[in-house]
């Protein structure tokens, strides 16, 4: 099963991301929703949340976007050295991404799994001074799977660093 969708986004810090974390987990405890795993699976939280650290200028298509300020890394499946995250364990995991161009800047980010394209997002020539743009993809992993963000099309002409992040969540345990 996969969902894919496409917005414009404000910007939204890591406390308002935590922020929103906590609620949504409240939530799902207050309809009565628990998880349902075996004692192993307790405290085995897999979640992310990754900011670009430097602007990006005429990035070549085909270029992984490492985003190298980690804000938190549980489950520690993310490696801003590489830019990819890697599923610890079989499960339903759920990506966003939201990136910050400038006037005139042709960009498009897309989510890869195992080499393959699975999620688009992108801008033509931004007729606006500046715009945010977000992709959300949601994807049954196998352990050992990998997910990434890619410049794709053309080179991405310019990514501001301050509002330009990846995110992950792991939403349920399943078996693939």
């Amino acid at each position: 099963m996969y969902v894919i969708a496409f917005t414009s986004a404000d910007q939204q810090n890591s406390s308002s991301f935590l922020s929103n974390y906590a609620r949504h987990q409240n939530i799902c405890h207050m309809i009565g929703y628990e998880p349902k795993c075996k004692k192993d699976c307790q405290g085995k939280v897999i979640a992310f949340h990754a900011i670009l650290s430097t602007n990006l200028n005429n990035v070549p298509k085909g270029t992984i976007i490492k985003f190298g300020k980690v804000e938190f890394n549980d489950g520690n499946g993310y490696y801003p050295s590489t830019g990819k995250f890697t599923a610890p364990v079989d499960g339903i995991y759920s990506f966003l991404w939201t990136y910050h161009i400038k006037k005139g800047s042709s960009v498009y980010l897309c989510g890869f799994v195992n080499g393959k394209l699975r999620a688009y997002t992108g801008t033509h020539l931004n007729a606006t001074p500046w715009q945010n743009k977000s992709a959300h993809f949601v994807a049954k992993l196998k352990r050992g799977d990998q997910f990434w963000v890619e410049t794709y099309h053309h080179s991405a002409a310019f990514i501001h660093k301050s509002f330009t992040y990846l995110l992950d969540t792991k939403l349920m345990d399943v078996k693939v």
